[in-house]
């Protein structure tokens, strides 16, 4: 299975914290990758005051990206896939998620995540 971690399913990881689903998903191996988007919106919610974090955010992922053998898609973020984002439905009015699914679509990927609004996007989700 090819998943992407939403930004919560990553802070989930480090916390230990993955749903039973989640957790052996991971661990059957395969690709498994985050978005770039994701030390950006950790980063946005360091700078607001919403959450701390034991390193810099853009540290922090190289962290746990590491420690859990996560990439980053090789496509990475472009206007086509930026304007893909904004032509889905807006069912989830966040743009960092918006951007997740449509890396999955793209990519292929299952979206590891707990946000219920990601799985009514036509990906596969997983929690």
């Amino acid at each position: 299975m090819r998943l992407l971690l939403d930004t919560s399913a990553l802070l989930h990881l480090a916390a230990g914290t993955l749903s039973p689903g989640a957790a052996a998903s991971l661990a059957a191996g395969g690709l498994a990758c985050i978005s770039p988007v994701s030390p950006w919106e950790l980063a946005i919610k360091v700078k607001a005051g919403k959450l701390t974090l034991p390193l810099p955010p853009l540290d922090y992922c190289i962290s746990l990206a590491r420690r859990h053998r996560l990439t980053v898609p090789a496509e990475g973020l472009d206007a086509a896939l930026l304007c893909a984002a904004a032509e889905l439905p807006l069912i989830h009015r966040d743009p960092f998620d918006r951007i997740l699914v449509a890396t999955a679509l793209r990519d292929h990927l299952t979206v590891l995540t707990p946000d219920r609004a990601i799985a009514m996007y036509p990906v596969a989700t997983i929690w």
